[in-house]
């Protein structure tokens, strides 16, 4: 079998794996993949993900912080040690990191920055286009839903079709909008 129809052979088995929520079974054959190409960072993360989903957090960080102490700016690293200390209840400085990675949290900032943008802007914006601004920039402690609730609660915005967080379109409130 080449490497293609066993790619495509794995890749079916976790999903299906996922969708009947087999994690020590996806463990497994992310292990399987992780052992067979050793340095794909691909393989790694899926390993750390399965081990995080089967309640491993503490495999997920062994496996991964190695690589992260030799190549500390790569966000795979940062991400997945987070996921992991995340998922046993534990914080930030529960790690010894080389440069602390930075973690994003829904408040104030975010809408501040959501508000900024858009006040320049003619059209609305869905809330997926908003939350796509912070992705890559840091780890994000929310996610799209948590930014359509912070945007309907806040009273510089108009938010349609509230109900759908793939539908809602945002917009500023114009001080024309306020007097008439």
């Amino acid at each position: 079998m080449n490497d293609i129809e066993w790619f495509d052979m794995w890749r079916e088995d976790c999903a299906q794996f996922m969708d009947d929520e087999d994690y020590p079974r996806l463990v497994q054959r992310c292990l399987q993949r992780y052992d067979r190409y050793p340095d794909n960072t691909y393989a790694l993360e899926a390993l750390a993900e399965a081990y995080v989903l089967n309640g491993e957090q503490q495999k997920a960080i062994d496996l991964v912080a190695p690589y992260y102490h030799r190549d500390p700016g790569h966000p795979l690293y940062e991400y997945a040690i987070l996921e992991a200390l995340f998922g046993m209840g534990k914080g930030i400085d529960d790690f010894s990191w080389q440069r602390p990675p930075e973690v994003l949290r829904m408040g104030d900032a975010v809408l501040d920055e959501c508000y900024s943008y858009l006040k320049l802007k003619r059209k609305p914006r869905t809330v997926s286009n908003l939350y796509i601004m912070f992705i890559g920039r840091a780890y994000l402690l929310f996610n799209e839903f948590d930014l359509l609730q912070g945007l309907v609660s806040d009273g510089r915005f108009r938010v349609s079709n509230q109900d759908n967080c793939v539908f809602a379109e945002v917009s500023v409130v114009r001080a024309a909008d306020r007097t008439g």
